[in-house]
């Protein structure tokens, strides 16, 4: 109750020499109310820098305390709280958390600015100074469910962006992100035969060499810019991105010949 009533009173050196005693107390530092209410205070005095400084280390209390924050009507706070959890995560390659912190992120950030514009901007940001690639996954999520129609378009510029980063070490990854595109542009035949290719050729299984000979089976379609779901642009992009990860251009081969390649390539298991 002091520590509220410093707060309120915007006794603020007062009220943070009280909450620093409280979170070195073995047994009431258990209480996240003073850990939210140090980030309160340093958001409201010129130390506010320090806030990156001292977050917590588990960031399910971080979460916790970010929703308490937001429930007080402190959107700005909780914001910048949910960054300062978020950017070393994403800085570390982290994993932990990453789906619920940028979840509540996208919320807190589109509630603080309703411009779409503006957040996708924000994700763009927050992408450039990721260092594992998995984080495209939820940040793919989020401009999906809050952009709407556009929200695809660039969520399939960026699965183009990071296959054209150095993902030999992992190609589960890669055939992840291969996955995604096909889901995302699932009426464009030539997207999902490379796209099928592509994925057998990491995988190597009898699974994707199925789905590869259902797509070749297939009648041939006119590609239609008036029924895509991206911009021409963007798919004259991403062709040349997905041709290089295959073994030869399915464009100079008959379905016969890829079909021989690829039992080959199966061994035993054809």
């Amino acid at each position: 109750l002091r520590a509220r009533y410093l707060i309120a009173c915007e006794r603020i050196p007062e009220a943070m020499a009280l909450i620093k005693s409280c979170i070195n107390h073995p047994d009431i530092s258990k209480d996240l109310y003073f850990h939210q209410a140090l980030f309160t205070c340093l958001y409201m005095s010129p130390l506010e820098d320090q806030l990156f400084q001292e977050v917590l280390t588990d960031c399910k209390s971080g979460i916790e305390i970010i929703c308490n924050t937001e429930k007080e009507g402190k959107t700005t706070l909780a914001l910048q709280l949910c960054e300062s959890f978020l950017v070393p995560q994403l800085q570390n390659g982290d994993m932990y958390c990453i789906w619920d912190l940028i979840f509540i992120w996208s919320k807190l950030q589109l509630k603080s600015n309703p411009s779409k514009q503006v957040f996708v901007d924000q994700c763009y940001q927050l992408l450039r100074i990721a260092t594992n690639v998995r984080v495209i996954f939820p940040f793919m999520k989020v401009i999906k469910d809050e952009v709407g129609e556009d929200g695809l378009q660039i969520c399939v510029e960026i699965c183009g962006c990071a296959l054209q980063l150095d993902l030999r070490e992992d190609p589960n990854m890669k055939s992840l992100i291969y996955k995604a595109i096909a889901h995302f542009l699932p009426n464009d035949l030539e997207i999902l035969r490379i796209c099928a290719l592509s994925i057998f050729f990491l995988e190597r299984t009898v699974e994707s060499y199925y789905t590869v000979e259902h797509l070749y089976k297939c009648a041939d379609e006119e590609y239609n810019e008036c029924t895509s779901s991206v911009q021409n642009r963007v798919r004259f992009e991403l062709l040349p991105i997905l041709k290089k990860g295959l073994f030869f251009d399915p464009e100079f081969w008959n379905f016969l010949m890829i079909k021989q390649n690829c039992l080959a390539l199966l061994g035993d298991k054809a």
